[in-house]
C-alpha cells in the first residue's frame, strides 16, 4: 500500500507512451464496442457496463496459472476535503480490514496468500487502485472477498488508531526521501486554492479526531461521497471463459452502489497568475544536483490519439547526435536529461524537463537554461515535423503489433486506471496510439514552453535558501525571475549544433519469423565451444515474435578480488555505456535494448529486441569495446557521479541500507561504499585504460543467443566476439563464496544510520544447500509471509515496513525477516519476531500446509509469460552451470514431497532451536540493541573473514 505521484521524465518513446495510463477523465457511456487487440495477443476480451454503470473488462486465458483483478476508483489525494490531508490514503489502508460478510481483518490477506497470491493498493492524486493476484482456481473466493470492500466495508473502530499509526509510519519513513521532500516544496509553491496543493500522505496530526469531526465519521463520509460504481473501473483476468467470468463478476459487483458522482472540474490554475516565472532553490539531503523546469500546459489526455506530449518529450529528451543532452555533456554541464508529462488534472497539466547536473552545471545553471531555451526556439522555428511524428507512430504500431504478455496483476492495474480515459475500443492500445498528426496542436504545445511560463527548480547543497517547508522541513528559496534573467536565458547560442534527430536507421524493417528447426526447439544447445568462448543457441517455438536476446558474459579474474578491481570494473562499464550512448539511443527508441554492467565475475553485455538490426548494433558496440575513445572530461564526470551515488547510500531507505550490509557480510567480493569511494578517489583515466588491458587479456566469453534467429547467428556473433578476446587457454576463475553460518551460531552486527527509526534485518540461513534445504526454506517463506505481516504490522503496529521472505544468496537458501519501526526499539522488534517464530509451527494445520505447499509449487513451475522471462531463466541457469535447465522441476518435486511433519522438524531445528543467525541492527533514536542474540561484530569484513564459506564454482 502506498502513494503514487503522477510525475516523471520520459527518456524514450516507450516511456512517453506510458504516461497516458495514469490518466483520468469522464465516465464512458454504455457500449457494445469491444477493445481492439494486438495480432500477437491470444487473450479473449469482453468490455461491458454493469447496471450500476461500473465499467468492466474481462480477460480470459484458459492456460493462466494465476488470476488477477484490479478496481480503480476515480478519486485520490486531490479530493481530500479541506483540513483532512491524507484522508484518501487513509481510506485505502482501512478498506482491507474487514467487511460485513468477512469481518475478520486478516481474512482477505490470509486467503490470498495461502493460495499463492499477493495484494496491494496505491493512492495517487486522482486515483485509488486496488489489485490482487491468486492461483487461477481460487479466483471466485478472492473476488467475492474483494467485491465486499466496495459494498459493505466495516471500517472497525479498533483498527482506526492502528492504521493511523501505519500512515504516520509511512510519513516518517518518507522524511528522508528527496522525491517526497521535493513534492512538499512544489505543493507549497502551488496555488493554495488548487486541490493538488494539499499534503497527500497524511499523519497522526492531520488524521486526528477534532471537536465535531471524528476521523472515522469523516472517513465514512468520504467513502459514501466518492466510492460510487459510476466512478469505478474493474478488470478481471482469469482462466474461465468470458461467459463464465461475466456470470461470476456481474452479480458480485452490481451490488456496489451507484451514487451518481460527477467529478468536479478544477477551474483554479495550478500556479497563481502572478507567480510565474519563478525560481526555486532546494537543499536536498542526498548529494544531488538537479535542474527541473516545469511548464503549465493544457490537459491533452483526451487527445490520446494525437499524443502530443509523447512527440515533444521524445525530441526534448533525445540523447543522440545534435540533441540538447549531447551538447550539455560536451560542455561538461550535465549527466542526464528526461522530458515528458508530469502532473495532470481535470483542467491542465505540466510538461517537465529534468536535468542531472555536474558541479560545473550547478555553477553555470543559467547556461544550461540558455541551451534549453535555444533548443526550444529551434523546435519552434523548425515547426512540427510530420516525418518525425510518423516515425514515432510506426514504432508505436510495431510495439502494439508485437505486444507481449506481462505480469497479470500489473496488466490489470494499468488497464483499470486507463479505462477512465480511453474509449472502449482503445482500452488495450491507448498507450500505443499516435495516429492523429495535429500540426496546430503540436505547435501550440511548443509555444507554451517559454521562460515566462516556467517554474525553475535548482536542487543542490550549495544553494541559498530563506524558508523551510511545512511537512518535510525542506530548506528552500523562492524568488521571482527578473526580466534580466529571462534575457540571459533566452540569448541565442550561436553554433550550438542543436538539431532535429536524424531518421532512425535502427527501425526494424524485416519482422518475419525464421523457420524453426526441430533440433533447436527445446532448450538451448552448446553450439560452439572454444578455449576462450562458448555460444549457446536456441530458437523460440512458443512466443513467435521477431525479437531475440543476445547475452554475453565476459568473465575475468580481474573482477571482485579487491575493492579497487570492483571499482575499476564498475567505472569501466559506465564509460563504455556512455561512449556508446549517442548511437545506441536511437536503437533503444526503435525497440533494440542494450546494457553493459559489472557482475561478480566480470562484465555482461546484453542486446535484445527486434532481431532485424541486432547484429549491426552488436558490431558497433564491440567496436567501442575494441577501440574506446574516453574523453578526460567524461571520465571525470562519470567517476564523480559514481562516487556521489555511493556517498548517497546514507539517504536511501534504511531497510535498503540494512539489506546492503547483509549482502556485504554474506557475499565475498562485495565491498562497502567507503572502500569503493576510497579506490575511486585516486583512480585516473590511465588506470582505467590499464585495467581494461588486463581485463581483456584474461577474459573469456559465454554467449547465449535465443529467440528469432537462424543458426548462422552463432558464427557471425562468435566472429565479432573473437576480435576482442585473446588466444590461448582460459585462466582459472576464482570461485564465488558465500559466508556459511554454523548451526546454533548467532552474530549481531550493529550499524548506525542517519534515521530515527529502528531497523532489524534478521537473516536465518538454511542448514545446507541441498534441494531439501532449498525446498524447506522456500516453503517456510511462503507459510510465514501472511501471519508475519498481519501480526506484527496490522495487530502490533510495529511499523510500515514489515515483511518476511525467502532470500537465497547465490542459491544458498535463507530467510529474511525485516522490520523498520518508528515507535518500537530494536529490542522490542526482535522480541516480537522471536515470539512470532516460536508460534508458527503450532498455528499451522494440515489443510493450511497443503494450501501453502500447492501455492509454492504453482509459483515455482509457473509458465514463462514472455520471451524475456524464458531467456532470463536460461541465462541464469547457464551462469549457475545448470546445463540440464531442470532446476525448477527439481525444486518443485522436492517441495511436493515434503510432509507437514518433515517441514515441522526442519523448521523447529533450523529456524527456532539451532539457528544459523545473523542480525543487522540499526538502533535509531532508541539507542538500544537486543542482548542475548549472539556475538557482536563490528563490520561485514570481519564476518566474512572469520566464517567458513560455501564455494560456488
Amino acid at each position: 500500500m502506498g502513494l503514487r505521484f503522477n510525475g516523471w521524465g520520459c527518456r524514450s518513446l516507450a516511456g512517453s507512451l506510458v504516461l497516458v495510463l495514469l490518466a483520468a477523465c469522464a465516465t464512458l457511456p454504455n457500449s457494445t464496442v469491444q477493445p481492439l487487440q494486438s495480432p500477437n495477443d491470444d487473450y479473449a476480451y469482453r468490455y461491458l457496463t454493469l447496471d450500476n454503470e461500473m465499467q468492466v473488462l474481462l480477460i480470459s486465458d484458459p492456460d493462466a496459472p494465476k488470476a488477477a483483478a484490479s478496481l480503480d476508483v476515480l478519486v485520490g489525494s486531490g479530493d481530500n476535503p479541506p483540513g483532512r490531508a491524507g484522508l484518501a490514503h487513509f481510506l485505502e489502508h482501512m478498506l482491507f480490514l474487514g467487511t460485513d460478510k468477512y469481518p475478520d481483518a486478516a481474512e482477505y490477506e490470509a486467503f490470498v496468500t495461502e493460495h499463492g497470491g499477493s495484494r496491494n493498493a496505491y493512492t495517487s492524486f486522482e486515483h485509488t487502485n486496488y489489485f490482487f493476484d491468486i492461483q487461477a482456481a481460487h479466483l471466485p473466493g478472492a473476488l467475492d472477498r474483494f467485491a465486499q470492500f466496495f459494498i459493505a466495508p466495516r471500517f472497525d473502530e479498533q483498527y482506526v488508531g492502528r492504521e493511523m499509526n501505519a500512515v504516520e509510519a509511512e510519513f516518517q519513513m518518507g522524511l528522508k526521501s528527496d522525491s517526497r521532500r521535493g513534492l512538499d516544496v512544489l505543493q507549497e509553491t502551488m496555488n493554495p486554492a488548487h486541490p493538488f496543493s494539499q499534503f497527500t500522505v497524511g499523519s497522526l496530526e492531520t488524521l486526528a479526531d477534532r471537536p465535531g469531526a471524528g476521523i472515522r465519521d469523516d472517513l465514512l463520509a468520504f467513502y459514501e461521497r466518492h466510492y460510487s460504481a459510476d466512478m469505478m473501473s474493474l478488470v478481471v483476468f482469469g482462466a474461465e471463459t468470458l461467459d463464465e467470468l461475466e456470470a461470476l463478476v456481474a452479480p458480485m459487483f452490481e451490488e456496489v452502489p451507484n451514487r451518481d458522482v460527477e467529478p468536479e472540474p478544477i477551474s483554479e490554475p495550478l500556479f497563481a497568475p502572478e507567480e510565474l516565472p519563478l525560481l526555486l532553490t532546494v537543499k536536498p539531503l542526498a548529494t544531488s544536483r538537479q535542474l527541473e523546469v516545469v511548464f503549465p500546459i493544457a490537459d491533452y489526455r483526451s487527445d490520446y490519439a494525437a499524443n502530443p506530449l509523447a512527440y515533444l518529450g521524445n525530441l526534448v529528451g533525445h540523447e543522440g547526435a545534435g540533441s540538447l543532452l549531447s551538447r550539455l555533456k560536451e560542455e561538461g554541464l550535465a549527466e542526464g536529461l528526461g522530458a515528458g508529462s508530469g502532473l495532470a488534472w481535470r483542467g491542465g497539466a505540466l510538461f517537465n524537463v529534468g536535468i542531472t547536473l555536474t558541479e560545473k552545471g550547478v555553477e553555470h545553471y543559467e547556461r544550461v537554461l540558455q541551451l534549453l531555451f535555444t533548443y526550444l526556439d529551434m523546435l519552434r522555428e523548425e515547426g512540427p515535423q510530420q516525418w518525425l511524428y510518423s516515425e514515432q507512430s510506426q514504432l508505436a504500431e510495431l510495439g502494439f503489433r508485437f505486444r507481449e504478455q506481462s505480469n497479470p496483476v500489473n496488466y490489470v492495474a494499468a488497464l483499470s486506471n486507463g479505462m477512465h480515459y480511453y474509449k472502449p475500443e482503445d482500452i488495450l492500445r491507448g498507450s500505443s496510439l499516435m495516429s492523429n498528426y495535429d500540426e496546430q496542436m503540436l505547435a501550440q504545445l511548443v509555444r507554451d514552453l517559454v521562460p515566462e511560463n516556467a517554474l525553475v527548480t535548482l536542487s543542490d547543497s550549495s544553494v541559498q535558501t530563506d524558508r523551510v517547508s511545512g511537512h518535510y522541513e525542506v530548506p528552500y528559496g523562492k524568488t521571482q525571475v527578473t526580466d534580466q534573467q529571462i534575457a540571459r536565458w533566452t540569448k541565442p547560442v550561436e553554433g550550438a549544433g542543436l538539431t532535429l534527430p536524424q531518421p532512425n536507421a535502427f527501425i526494424a524493417e524485416d519482422v518475419s519469423l525464421v523457420p524453426l528447426q526441430e533440433e533447436l526447439l527445446s532448450d538451448p544447445i552448446l553450439a560452439l565451444s572454444e578455449a576462450r568462448q562458448s555460444v549457446w543457441f536456441g530458437q523460440d517455438p512458443e512466443f513467435r515474435i521477431p525479437r531475440g536476446a543476445t547475452y554475453i558474459n565476459f568473465r575475468s579474474p580481474q573482477v571482485g578480488q579487491q575493492p579497487d578491481q570492483t571499482a575499476a570494473a564498475a567505472l569501466y562499464a559506465a564509460l563504455l555505456k556512455d561512449a556508446a550512448n549517442e548511437f545506441t539511443y536511437p536503437a533503444q527508441l526503435a525497440g533494440l535494448n542494450f546494457d553493459v554492467y559489472k557482475h561478480a565475475q566480470g562484465l555482461s553485455l546484453r542486446v535484445s529486441g527486434y532481431t532485424d538490426k541486432q547484429q549491426v548494433l552488436l558490431g558497433q558496440l564491440l567496436e567501442v569495446v575494441q577501440n574506446p575513445q574516453f574523453s578526460p572530461q567524461r571520465f571525470a564526470n562519470i567517476r564523480a557521479d559514481i562516487i556521489r551515488t555511493l556517498e548517497n547510500i546514507d539517504s536511501t531507505r534504511p531497510t535498503s541500507q540494512v539489506m546492503d550490509d547483509l549482502r556485504e557480510a554474506l557475499l565475498h567480493g562485495q565491498w562497502g561504499e567507503q572502500e569503493l569511494v576510497l579506490a575511486l578517489d585516486t583512480m585516473t583515466l590511465a588506470d582505467i585504460e590499464a585495467y581494461a588491458d588486463d581485463f581483456w587479456a584474461s577474459a573469456t566469453a559465454e554467449t547465449m543467443i535465443y529467440g528469432n534467429y537462424m543458426p548462422d547467428a552463432v558464427a557471425v556473433t562468435a566472429d565479432l566476439i573473437r576480435k576482442i578476446l585473446p588466444t590461448g587457454e582460459a585462466p582459472v576463475m576464482p570461485p564465488l563464496k558465500v559466508t556459511r553460518l554454523q548451526a546454533g551460531e548467532a552474530l549481531q552486527y550493529p550499524v548506525t544510520l542517519s534515521h530515527d527509526d529502528s531497523v532489524v534485518g534478521w537473516y536465518l540461513q538454511a542448514r545446507d544447500n541441498s534441494w531439501k534445504d532449498r525446498a524447506a526454506t522456500a516453503l517456510t517463506g511462503q507459510i510465514i509471509k501472511s501471519g508475519f505481516f498481519q501480526q506484527l504490522r496490522t495487530e502490533q503496529q510495529l511499523g510500515y515496513v514489515v515483511t518476511s521472505f525467502s532470500w537465497p544468496q547465490l542459491e544458498i537458501p535463507g530467510l529474511m525477516l525485516l522490520i523498520q519501526s518508528p515507535n518500537a526499539s530494536a529490542v522490542d522488534v526482535v522480541t516480537a519476531i522471536d515470539e512470532f517464530m516460536a508460534g508458527v509451527e503450532a498455528s499451522l494445520d494440515e489443510e493450511q500446509f497443503r494450501r501453502h505447499r500447492a501455492a509454492l509449487v504453482g509459483e515455482i513451475v509457473r509458465p514463462h509469460k514472455n520471451l524475456w522471462e524464458r531467456a532470463e531463466f536460461y541465462w541464469q541457469s547457464l551462469a549457475k552451470k545448470q546445463y540440464e535447465f531442470d532446476s525448477r522441476q527439481q525444486l518443485a518435486a522436492t517441495v511436493r514431497d515434503l510432509t507437514l511433519e518433515q517441514w515441522r522438524d526442519y523448521y523447529r531445528q533450523v529456524f527456532v532451536e539451532q539457528r544459523h543467525s545473523l542480525q543487522v541492527i540499526a538502533p535509531g533514536r532508541f539507542g538500544v540493541v537486543p542482548e542475548g542474540y549472539g556475538e557482536t561484530v563490528q563490520d561485514a569484513a570481519s564476518i566474512r573473514n572469520s566464517q567458513d564459506f560455501y564455494r560456488i564454482d
